[in-house]
This record gives structure tokens, C-alpha cells and sequence, in this order.
């Protein structure tokens, strides 16, 4: 008990009594996309926001992917412990991610590479780098397509927001190894693994400059958040959920990250405690919203949608204020489309993935939780 006379509830506890799923988990992905939309929109505005790490809006900054992370290590261990396979594991995250991601890979290719292109159009699609941007649908990440964006401010990119899927590849074949061993039901061998590994990352920042560049966060780093994410869960039942807990946390996670780039993979427990915390909160969206998934719609299109109006109209260079406030309803509806006519259908495939039966530890997380 914490300054407190009633017992303090685990994550454990809260997840049992809303289902296993934390009632704040949909609401807080939903910000989070939106926040980062709004972050990009200075950046690719042209406006002088490019280099600014510093302040209240650069530990926000630092924190948005890394916060991503950490929740979706936390959800998708849940998923991991209820499949306790690894094909159906593979399968159900597949399902999850890659057709949107194909959609959205190919949309931008066909329609709106040509709209926007300086090239001649069979000039375009003869060009390799039109071929190369498929294969970001498998992780081979490209962020151009020729002839495109050439003149905006962030020239020549057409989806920065993209370079999450390397390492969030490799976070999947992490935990894919991970119920291949039986590490999930060994609740001391990870946090020891991500000690070490907090240890010789933080020593090879120092030492070689690994992960430490001067603005966000090497990619590594947010894999260490979603393993922690993946050690909440583990020890859910034993991880007291506490406004004094969730203060003194985000208190160190902000001096940590105002601090040295070095000291990035420190943060990964601090940052990860406050991000479940809030996910945990009652703040259930309105149904009718709550039904509809459409976070990861809004990161996948958010990006090349601002980069087009930016392209478009010369009214909104400079301006990130005015730029997030044309993007964001159109980032919502077509996040709406994919979830309506790509996501959903696809993840109804579900039913036909053979899940093991589930062991008495584990928990349900809805599937749209899972993300």
C-alpha cells in the first residue's frame, strides 16, 4: 500500500475487471497517433521545428514512438500467452498489420506517386526506385519515389513514419523466439535480459555513440521498450498500479530523457510504467468510436496525406498549426476506410487461425487491443 489505507490494485487486477482489457488502451493509442500527427506537422510544414529536442515539446517528442512501443509490447504479450504458439502468433499478426500496410504502400505507388511526380509516367514506373517502395510492405524500408514531394519542404519523402516497421519486425520474431523457448513462462530470464541489455546499450552509447544521436531515439531503444512492455505483462499481477508510483516514474523518464541521448535505454521501465498506467485509466472512448480501431490508419496515412497538402498548397508552408488542422480529418477518414474495408475484414480471418488453448495465466485482450 502506497499513502494509502485500501489495497493498491495490480494491472492484473484492473485487466480481470474490465475483461482483460485496460479500459484506456484504445483511447490512449488513438492519442498517440494523433499526437504524432501533430508533431510531424512543424517538420514537414517547413516551419523552424525541426531540430527542436529541447523543452516540454521535445521530451514529448522523444516519448511518442518509444510509448508506442512499450504499449504494444504489453498488448501483444497478452495476444502471445493466449495463442502460445508461434505459426498462430505469426499468423494473427499478420493479419493485423500487413493489409493495411500493403493498401497504403501500394496507394501511394500507383496514385499518389503519378499525381505528384515530376517524371514522365512511364519514366516513373520504370524507375527503380518505384519497384523498391514495394518492399516496404516486408520491411525493406524506402522512404522515395521518384519525382515526388521534390520541391516540399521535407523533399523527396514520401512516409517517414514507415522506419517503425523494421524494428517492429523485429519486435514479432523477438517474441515469436521468445514462445518458440518457453521464455514467456520463465518470468525471471527476461527482466534480466533487459537489464543486460539497458547495461550494454547505455555502455556502447557512451563508448561508440551507439543509439545517441542528437534528436530521436535510435530504433533500438524502442525495442527495449516494447520487451519491458513484454516483462509489465509478464509480472502484471505483482505491478501495483499508483498515482505516486505513475508521477515518480514520469518524473525520472523525464530527467533521463532531458539528459544525455546515452541514457535512452534507461528510460525503458520508467517510460513504460506511465504509459500502462494511463492505458489503464477508465477513459473509455463513446462506443461508437470505441468500435472503431483507427490509430493505426492514421499513423500509416497521416504522413504522405500532409506531405500532398503541403505540395498543394503553398498557404500551409511554415504553418504546422494549419497543416495538422486540414490533415487530421482527412487522416481520420481514411483511417476509417481502411479499418471499415481492410482491417476488420481481414481480421474476421481470425476464426480460422488454430489457437492452442490457453493456459489458466492467461489473460483475454480484445483483438483490437492487440495491436
Amino acid at each position: 500500500m502506497i499513502g494509502l489505507s485500501r489495497p493498491v490494485p495490480s494491472a492484473g487486477d484492473i485487466l480481470r475487471a474490465h475483461r482483460g482489457e485496460g479500459p484506456g488502451f484504445n483511447a490512449l493509442r488513438l492519442g498517440l497517433s494523433i499526437l504524432i500527427l501533430a508533431a510531424h506537422s512543424g517538420w514537414i510544414a517547413g516551419a523552424d521545428v525541426s531540430n527542436d529536442w529541447t523543452g516540454l515539446r521535445g521530451l514529448l517528442l522523444l516519448s511518442l514512438v518509444p510509448a508506442f512501443f512499450a504499449l504494444s509490447g504489453f498488448l501483444v504479450t497478452g495476444s502471445a500467452v493466449r495463442t502460445a504458439a508461434v505459426t498462430p502468433f505469426l499468423a494473427l499478426r499478420i493479419l493485423r498489420i500487413a493489409p493495411a500496410l500493403l493498401v497504403e504502400v501500394t496507394l501511394s505507388a500507383i496514385i499518389l506517386g503519378p499525381l505528384f511526380t515530376t517524371y514522365p509516367l512511364i519514366d516513373y514506373v520504370r524507375d527503380i526506385r518505384f519497384i523498391e517502395y514495394f518492399g516496404n510492405i516486408v520491411g525493406r524500408i524506402r522512404f522515395e519515389l521518384p519525382g515526388v514531394f521534390e520541391t516540399n519542404p521535407l523533399p523527396g519523402t514520401v512516409n517517414q513514419n514507415l522506419w517503425t516497421l523494421k524494428p517492429e519486425f523485429y519486435c514479432y520474431i523477438l517474441m515469436a523466439l521468445m514462445i518458440g523457448f518457453g521464455a514467456l513462462r520463465r518470468r525471471r530470464l527476461l527482466p534480466l535480459a533487459i537489464l543486460g541489455l539497458a547495461c550494454a546499450g547505455t555502455a556502447a552509447a557512451y563508448r561508440f555513440g551507439f543509439g545517441a544521436q542528437p534528436g530521436n531515439y535510435h530504433w533500438a531503444v524502442a525495442v527495449l521498450h516494447f520487451l519491458t512492455g513484454c516483462v509489465f505483462y509478464q509480472w502484471r499481477d505483482a505491478l501495483k498500479m499508483h498515482w505516486l508510483l505513475f508521477l515518480g516514474a514520469l518524473a525520472v523518464a523525464m530527467l533521463l530523457m532531458a539528459g544525455d541521448r546515452a541514457l535512452g535505454f534507461l528510460v525503458a521501465p520508467f517510460l513504460t510504467y506511465c504509459v500502462i498506467y494511463i492505458g489503464l485509466l477508465p477513459l473509455q472512448l463513446p462506443k461508437s468510436i470505441n468500435r472503431l480501431d483507427i490509430s493505426y490508419g492514421i499513423y500509416l496515412y497521416g504522413f504522405p496525406i500532409q506531405q500532398a497538402l503541403i505540395a498543394k498548397f503553398a498557404v500551409l508552408h511554415g504553418s504546422g498549426p494549419l497543416l495538422f488542422a486540414a490533415s487530421l480529418p482527412l487522416a481520420i477518414v481514411f483511417a476509417l476506410l481502411s479499418w471499415l474495408y481492410i482491417e476488420k475484414p481481414f481480421l474476421r480471418l481470425k476464426r480460422h487461425v488454430a489457437v492452442p488453448a490457453a493456459g489458466p495465466a492467461a489473460e483475454t485482450i480484445a483483438p483490437a487491443a492487440a495491436r
